[in-house]
């Protein structure tokens, strides 16, 4: 792999970083701070060749090239080597005006014309997939943005006060004056919510509340039972399902750089932008992982995955519909299916598909009524060889 090649040859054996170095530990500490997943205190991964628990001589030596990598980026677009692209039409500059914070759009924007919008998302990131996934399926069009996840860049433009993504920028004609009326929603949950509007059809009056299971005990358990029956299932796609996608997607050095493949070649991001935070992604979130996995005691992470997807397969059989909303789709489908849609094109996929068929009629039936994607550049992003 690209990424994994690039580690092997910028790891160094030495001290601490200091100076611009160890300034780039906060850059790399908000990699993975998308949605409701800030990143832990510093990580500790082992060495390439294995998976095993972390070792003291391999954090010096991955942290240090990790650091370099993106102290030097850093760096190069200070001194104005290049300069990372602001995927907004203007720039705001002092006192200009964001974006308006809302919860809820207010009109229908199903039924709208002449609106723009734009999704600010990390490509692999779940929570994004989510509020992509429900996009497709209301035939929105809309811009992929995606974000820079060492600088950030693209984001500091209308939500300087907020750093993790989704985020979704609406921009309307407004007929009275003239001027454009321009929002943002937060949250995967906030936009999935605004776009059904009132018309989530929710879940079937049968589909019992999630249970743990012997591998995720530890994430979900009666005590964390609390709300409406589909309050709770909302509740376990955070709580379990992206837990295991986390720990599956990330599960070993290659895989996690397979996550992070299609940063090197975003057109968006100049050369160097690409490789280091490709770069930086493999090594942080693999060690994410590794530290979740020790969390939540779990030997198996492949079997955690597939015990979640046969206990909301058998939520939804037990319902009598397609989908956990009976005959539709509601929110919880939608972020059970954004968060599968992560892993598009990894070998996590690749083993759900073939290894966890208990799933596979319902992710088929997601499929086919979410449709093609509506995003309007969603051929700038490659995911998979």
């Amino acid at each position: 792999m690209a990424v994994a090649a690039s580690l092997r040859r910028l790891m160094v054996v030495g001290a601490r970083p200091t100076g611009v170095a160890g300034n780039a530990s906060a850059a790399l500490r908000r990699l993975g701070r998308h949605e409701g997943a800030a990143l832990p205190p510093p990580v500790t991964p082992p060495s390439a060749a294995t998976s095993a628990a972390p070792s003291g001589a391999a954090v010096s030596t991955v942290a240090v090239a990790v650091a370099a990598v993106a102290a030097a980026a850093s760096a190069a677009a200070a001194a104005g080597v290049y300069a990372l692209p602001l995927r907004c039409e203007v720039a705001p500059g002092v006192g200009a005006p964001l974006p308006e914070l809302v919860e809820h759009l207010p009109f229908d924007l199903r039924r709208s014309k002449g609106v723009k919008v734009r999704l600010y998302q990390f490509e692999s990131c779940p929570f994004c997939r989510k509020a992509r996934s429900c996009l497709d399926f209301h035939r929105i069009p809309y811009e992929i943005v995606e974000v820079n996840p060492l600088t950030k860049a693209e984001t500091k433009a209308i939500a300087p006060d907020y750093k993790k993504v989704p985020i979704l920028r609406v921009t309307c004609p407004d007929d009275s004056s003239g001027k454009s009326k321009d929002f943002q929603l937060r949250d995967s949950k906030t936009i999935v919510r605004s776009l059904f509007g009132g018309e989530d059809p929710g879940i079937s009056k049968k589909v019992p509340p999630p249970k743990p299971t012997p591998s995720t005990s530890k994430m979900w358990s009666e005590q964390t039972e609390q709300g409406s029956v589909e309050e709770q299932w909302v509740a376990w796609t955070d709580g379990v399902l992206v837990q295991c996608i986390v720990l599956n997607v990330y599960r070993t050095l290659r895989e996690a750089a397979e996550t992070f493949e299609y940063l090197l070649t975003h057109p968006s991001f100049p050369w160097y932008a690409q490789r280091s935070a490709a770069m930086s992604g493999t090594v942080v979130m693999w060690g994410v992982a590794m530290r979740r996995k020790s969390k939540y005691d779990i030997s198996d992470v492949r079997a955690a995955l597939f015990e979640a997807l046969e206990e909301y397969a058998g939520a939804v059989q037990a319902g009598g519909g397609k989908f956990l909303g009976g005959k539709k789709p509601g929110s919880v489908d939608f972020n059970v299916f954004g968060i599968l849609r992560s892993t598009e094109s990894t070998q996590t996929e690749r083993d759900i598909m073939e290894k966890c068929p208990a799933i596979v009629p319902w992710f088929t039936s997601m499929m086919e009524v979410v449709g093609p994607s509506c995003a309007i550049n969603a051929g700038d992003i490659h995911r998979g060889a």
